[in-house]
């Protein structure tokens, strides 16, 4: 009866053993992988790489710019990373509109695997170094008070454009009215249009591009 007892606890404990073994194995392959932009921010038109570790074992693997699209506005397709050395290296797509773009990973099988900090920053040059502020509409105010050093007639949001992917939470466009220095006559009032970026899902807005069509 003691060796039978003893045998049994012996393979209860190998059993154990093995479960712990597996489950350590099964979080390993599951563990959150470790995604890097190079450079973090690029002008449009200029080419950036991405490098993703942890991710052994569950090739292929693709990437994709969520809201990335081409001129014609048709999405950008998810792009194909090759595997060297335990890491999946490629580059990323190019985006025909400057702006913060969510990176998606997708695995063997189908599954996605996204990050609230993996992004590619496509910024025009002096972007990052704009005052920033914490809500999308003082951008605009800010646009006419310090760089059109004029005064504000009115304001509005507009949706992005049918053709614009952009995410919502990250990009607002405004329409802007405004009354240049020295002139307060309704006939010569001037518009713009302000789209602004948030740095992040939690981070302040800054100016993306004032530009006189949408």
């Amino acid at each position: 009866m003691e060796w039978s007892r003893l045998r049994l606890g012996l393979v209860a404990t190998i059993a154990c053993a093995a479960l712990v073994a597996a489950g350590t194995a099964a979080s390993s392959i599951r563990q959150h992988p470790l995604l890097t932009v190079s450079p973090p921010v690029v002008h449009l038109k200029q080419p950036a790489s991405v490098a993703i570790r942890g991710l052994v074992g569950q090739g292929p693997v693709e990437v994709r710019l969520q809201g990335a699209a081409a001129p014609s506005g048709t999405l950008l397709p998810w792009v194909s990373l090759r595997l060297e050395n335990g890491v999946w290296r490629g580059s990323l797509p190019e985006p025909a509109l400057s702006g913060m773009y969510p990176i998606e990973v997708r695995t063997a099988g189908g599954a996605t695997v996204t990050d609230g900090r993996w992004f590619l920053r496509v910024f025009p040059v002096g972007t990052l170094s704009r005052p920033s502020f914490a809500q999308p509409v003082e951008v605009a105010s800010w646009w006419v008070r310090a760089v059109a050093r004029a005064t504000l007639t009115a304001i509005r949001p507009w949706h992005l454009l049918a053709d614009d992917h952009r995410d919502p939470q990250l990009h607002r466009l405004f329409v802007v009215a405004y009354s240049p220095p020295g002139d307060a006559s309704p006939s010569d009032r001037k518009g713009i249009w302000i789209t602004t970026v948030r740095d992040g899902y939690h981070g302040r807005w800054r100016l993306l591009e004032a530009t006189v069509l949408p």
